[in-house]
């Protein structure tokens, strides 16, 4: 899709269901539906298939913030010192400088917003283009996850501790 906004001139646009840059990136599918280049720098959003199991490490952003609106599926927050289960339809809000991670419990899809863009291109840069939005068979590769610790800094993105375990606590 070429860029429909210039500097400070901007134009409406439209991405349909299946539109949008789609990467396989650690174990789920990720599809960049507003980026810091076709808002103006205003926001990015991002859509996220990611099958049930996956956490990622409690980590802290920075200087993003993040909301979630979940489209489907099961997904447990940690935040801080609070704990979210959200389910279809459910908005969740994590705030920069604040520790958290999630769980998937059931193969979860959902919209990710930033307020302030750049974050959705750690996904282009860690990730691989897919050809189709279907979850990836084959595991998160070692090479992956080392992409991924090689970019947190240039992101703004610590991590502070484990992924959530199955039970709910975090793993140790």
């Amino acid at each position: 899709m070429e860029n429909p906004n210039t500097e400070n001139q901007y134009k409406s646009w439209m991405l349909d269901s299946q539109e949008g840059d789609s990467y396989w990136c650690l174990g789920g599918v990720t599809v960049l539906k507003a980026t810091g280049e076709n808002t103006g720098g205003s926001f990015s959003m991002i859509e996220e298939n990611i099958p049930a199991g996956v956490s990622p490490p409690l980590h802290v952003h920075h200087d993003d913030d993040e909301l979630f609106y979940i489209l489907e599926g099961t997904v447990t927050f940690e935040i801080g010192d609070d704990r979210f289960t959200a389910t279809a339809g459910s908005t969740v809000y994590a705030p920069h400088s604040v520790p958290h991670t999630s769980l998937t419990e059931k193969d979860t899809r959902w919209l990710m917003f930033v307020h302030k863009p750049g974050l959705e291109q750690l996904w282009a840069s860690v990730g691989r283009p897919a050809d189709s939005w279907t979850v990836p068979e084959e595991p998160v590769s070692d090479e992956e996850m080392e992409c991924l610790f090689d970019q947190l800094d240039k992101y703004g993105i610590e991590i502070v501790g484990n992924p959530l375990g199955t039970d709910g606590d975090l793993a140790v």
